[in-house]
């Protein structure tokens, strides 16, 4: 990044029409299916923990999520990614 360009204001910016450009690769990777179907199927998670992030970084701190409300969302998360492992959990090339 250049000058005052921050990580902070790229995210957002790219957010989340381009959200694989945003995540690691490696993130993606799973042995018994595509990254293509990894993040098809896991779409809606980035994008919650993208928005956590986002929220958690913002300017002024006064603005940020509680830390309550990341818990839960969290939590939310885990629980989802947990389900969506399942599906594909007997799923071969």
């Amino acid at each position: 990044f250049d000058g005052d360009f921050t990580l902070r204001q790229w995210v957002p910016e790219t957010f989340p029409v381009a959200i694989s450009d945003v995540i690691d690769n490696h993130l993606l990777r799973e042995s018994n299916i595509t990254p293509t179907e990894r993040l098809a199927a896991m779409n809606d998670l980035l994008v919650m923990i993208m928005e956590i992030g986002l929220s958690c970084s913002r300017v002024p701190p006064s603005e940020r999520m509680d830390m309550k409300e990341v818990v839960v969302g969290l939590r939310r998360i885990r629980q989802k990614t947990r389900m969506i492992e399942g599906q594909f959990k007997y799923i071969r090339r």
